[in-house]
């Protein structure tokens, strides 16, 4: 299960930038290769829609049958804690995404503020 959320977090995450690239790409295009990438965009969006009800499906599945022992007070106690852990996962993740970026900063080379500042000033001519 947590296999699946992944993939399709991860598909549902990119779909934004897989359109843009599609619709970047449909600048330069013939009609023909125009609606071809409509085609694609569609299938693409179709894709994500199904998987998207495939997860509800699963979920509502997975917890129908591990839930159904509890009484409505119980669900609703489960339902506060996994939203806590959900909030202590999203501000690990956050932290650790301004982590990997001020990693990322930091592990490249620096140039000297004289060759900065040259680079900065420079007008080309022209």
């Amino acid at each position: 299960m947590i296999g699946k959320i992944l993939s399709t977090g991860f598909s549902l995450a990119t779909l934004p930038a897989r359109l843009t690239f599609r619709s970047v790409r449909a600048l330069a295009m013939t009609p023909s290769e125009a609606s071809r990438l409509l085609a694609e965009m569609r299938d693409a969006s179709d894709q994500a829609v199904q998987e998207i009800h495939a997860l509800l499906a699963s979920v509502d599945d997975e917890m129908g049958r591990k839930t159904a022992h509890l009484s409505n007070a119980d669900k609703r106690l489960a339902a506060e804690l996994a939203l806590q852990a959900a909030e202590q996962h999203l501000s690990m993740a956050a932290i650790n995404i301004l982590r990997a970026v001020w990693l990322t900063l930091n592990s490249t080379p620096q140039l000297p503020h004289a060759e900065v500042d040259r680079l900065l000033e420079h007008k080309p001519n022209g």
